[in-house]
């Protein structure tokens, strides 16, 4: 990749599958994006709730938080993330929180993701839940 290019968006960072399944249960897709957007601006809080809670040890808000990115990264297609938080919920449940802690830099890698690619990600989705065409992104 040359300077000052940017990184295309990986088909991986988000499946517009679930985004169309959530768009046809609520009836339209401004209640998606409006959804998707809230998602990606919450990612930064979210992470730094779970870090606090692990490295805390406090089994309470670390579950908290971690199922709240789960559930909410499952909505929006945020399928590695979801996957992630999914492994650190097991962690935490089975009260290793040295194991949950080294996992977390993938968990911080996969939300960066998907919060630097933002505005490229809601750009698609608008178009694809706007023109009825699914294009991965």
């Amino acid at each position: 990749m040359s300077e000052g290019q940017v990184p295309a968006v990986e088909a991986t960072v988000l499946e517009p599958c679930r985004l169309q399944e959530l768009a046809d249960e609520l009836g339209g897709s401004a209640p998606v994006l409006g959804f998707l957007a809230d998602y990606l601006s919450l990612l930064p809080d979210r992470m730094l709730r779970i870090s606090s809670g692990l490295c805390g040890h406090n089994a309470d808000a670390s579950m908290d938080a971690i199922l709240s990115l789960k559930i909410s990264s499952a909505m929006v297609g945020a399928l590695e993330t979801e996957d992630q938080c999914r492994a650190i919920e097991r962690m935490i449940r089975e009260d290793h929180f040295d194991s949950a802690i080294r996992a977390f830099p993938a968990l911080q890698n996969s939300t960066d993701r998907c919060f630097a690619a933002g505005p490229q990600l809601l750009g698609k989705a608008r178009e694809s839940l706007c023109t009825g065409p699914r294009t991965p992104f």
